[in-house]
């Protein structure tokens, strides 16, 4: 590698959780590991295309979203610096259903899992304990899907955005945050119209649920905070 690892960063993901450091290198250096610079608001790669790696976004962010045959643009991720991505894909070599677009210059890891499902590259424990970890987040990965087509088929719009601003309280541990994506960003990741998102945000904001301007919002006493649902693999 060109600069050391934030071993740190990859520490918090799930793929090298209860890895030494030294385990995380070995690991690390098994699956020709190549890092890749995109500027903003470059396509990473397209519907169709295969995504033989894992990825780790050591800096940046990523949106994955599907465009329809209505060219709607449906909204499916945001992902931030220590998050994965293409686990679904790397894994069980299927050919992507969305595309992925960098949303500020951003960093990727990219690491070659089949070199460690095929083939006996690490001593057996630290082999062993990394494919534990795929599992878990390729288990993850399955459950986010769930959950997010369960939202987009039975929940009101309220609700759906209820749902959100309640998870970004969870994350910030303040009613007071700022998310990370715009009116029409949101709009897409809630699977809703624009207009219709900045009604219903105006309607609970006269309502006493909430205040906001931009990205800031905050959440008001009145406003419902849907409870957070732990992780059963957190440790």
């Amino acid at each position: 590698m060109e600069k050391e690892l934030d071993l740190q960063l990859l520490e918090k993901g799930m793929l090298f959780r209860n890895m030494t450091d030294e385990e995380i290198l070995q690991t690390v250096a098994a699956m020709c590991p190549r890092r890749v610079r995109y500027p903003r608001r470059t396509v990473v790669a397209q519907d169709g295309d295969l995504f033989p790696e894992i990825g780790i976004i050591l800096s940046g962010s990523l949106h994955l979203a599907h465009i329809d045959s209505n060219g709607n643009n449906n909204l499916l991720y945001v992902l931030q610096a220590g998050d994965t991505v293409g686990e679904l894909n790397a894994v069980g070599r299927y050919r992507l259903h969305l595309s992925i677009a960098t949303e500020e210059p951003t960093e990727i890891l990219y690491l070659c899992v089949d070199q460690l499902l095929r083939k006996n590259v690490l001593t057996a424990p630290t082999q062993i304990r990394f494919l534990q970890n795929l599992t878990l987040a390729v288990a993850q990965e399955g459950q986010y899907l769930t959950r997010k087509l369960e939202d987009s088929t039975r929940r009101s719009m309220r609700e759906r955005l209820q749902d959100y601003l309640s998870a970004q309280y969870h994350k910030a541990g303040s009613r007071t945050f700022v998310i990370p994506l715009n009116r029409q960003d949101l709009a897409d990741f809630l699977f809703v119209d624009r207009s219709a998102l900045s009604n219903e945000l105006c309607k609970m904001r006269d309502e006493g649920l909430l205040r906001f301007d931009r990205s800031r919002f905050e959440l008001l006493v009145e406003m419902r905070i849907t409870e957070n649902e732990p992780d059963p693999n957190d440790e």
